[in-house]
């Protein structure tokens, strides 16, 4: 069996939480899997509120903290989550994730076989339109799937790969001593872990471009340590097995989002390797994408989504509001 843990802290979109949170307690009752909420009490009525929906599922713990700070550390909550873990596999989650448990198990069995010891699984970000989409059952996730490689536009914002999910033992999460709890606020903590988790298996990150920090529409063109990251999820996307992440509106929480700055910099200190190098080890993952194609006697056009990294475009919105900003920005 495996045991899910999600950081839970009410101090931004309660309502929108506690709905998701809800829904994954739903799937997860059916789906034999286990879920710990690591939460973060602040004493709120949304905290009463968290607590009155979710004790009704069985399958569902929750672990809570007290803490008062403004500052919102999913690092700490995911370790006090991990406290209340017993089954040998962990798969690290997140409440904006649909649960479709599934492709999880698919994966299961590959680290059983010793075929890899730990799978991070590329995400993708939904509009409102595809959100409500799968929550309304008019499209399945292989429905969304698809569309996606067909090019689709409404249903998507982004695809991350890599994403901090991730299905693993929980006796590597322990040996790492879980997550880094200096990390507040948004960003990084997640790449952090996983290239410790990555060096556990002796996968070699000492590259000159290691902490270069820029993004990318297509995961083919992922550079830094998204990019050497990225190269683990390759059989995944090649398998088009893709996580999907409901949408959300941003939450005006200045404290949470200005700390990804400090956050970057307390990564890049964390391996203190040339932060300056525009020299690329990897160009980029294409030619690593095409070899599996190769291998497995596939074309791959079929995969061409894949490689377009057109930055924003108006097609891509999916109301008449976020087109006027785009083409008024």
């Amino acid at each position: 069996m495996i045991t899910a843990i999600i950081p839970i802290d009410l101090a931004r979109r309660p309502f929108d939480i506690i709905k998701k949170a809800e829904l994954i307690a739903r799937h997860a009752k059916k789906e034999n899997i286990k879920i710990v909420f690591g939460h973060n009490d602040r004493g709120t009525i949304y905290d009463y509120l968290f607590f009155k929906k979710i004790k009704q599922y069985k399958s569902v713990k929750i672990k809570s903290v007290k803490s008062k700070s403004q500052a919102i550390n999913s690092s700490r909550l995911r370790n006090v989550a991990f406290q209340e873990v017993s089954t040998e596999f962990l798969l690290l989650l997140d409440v904006d994730i649909y649960p479709d448990f599934h492709i999880y198990f698919k994966y299961l069995k590959n680290i059983k076989n010793g075929i890899k010891p730990f799978y991070i699984f590329p995400c993708m970000y939904l509009t409102k339109y595809g959100s409500n989409k799968l929550l309304k059952n008019k499209s399945t996730t292989k429905e969304l799937t698809n569309k996606f490689y067909a090019y689709s536009r409404k249903e998507f914002l982004h695809l991350a790969s890599p994403s901090s999910i991730t299905l693993m033992r929980s006796s590597d999460y322990l040996k790492l001593n879980g997550f880094n709890e200096s990390y507040e606020g948004h960003g990084f903590e997640d790449f952090d872990f996983l290239i410790k988790l990555g060096r556990l298996y002796e996968i070699d990150f000492n590259h000159d471009d290691l902490l270069i920090n820029k993004t990318a529409r297509s995961p083919l063109f992922a550079v830094g340590f998204r990019k050497y990251l990225g190269e683990l999820c390759l059989e995944i996307l090649f398998e088009k097995d893709i996580t999907f992440h409901l949408f959300h509106p941003k939450h005006n929480n200045k404290n949470y989002y200005s700390n990804r700055n400090i956050n970057l910099e307390k990564f890049r200190s964390n391996y203190g390797l040339n932060l300056d190098s525009n020299t690329y080890s990897k160009p980029t993952l294409i030619n690593d994408f095409l070899d599996i194609c190769v291998k497995n006697g596939v074309e791959p056009h079929e995969y061409s989504i894949l490689f377009e990294n057109k930055p924003g475009h108006i097609d891509r919105y999916d109301t008449l509001r976020k087109k006027i900003r785009f083409l008024i920005k």
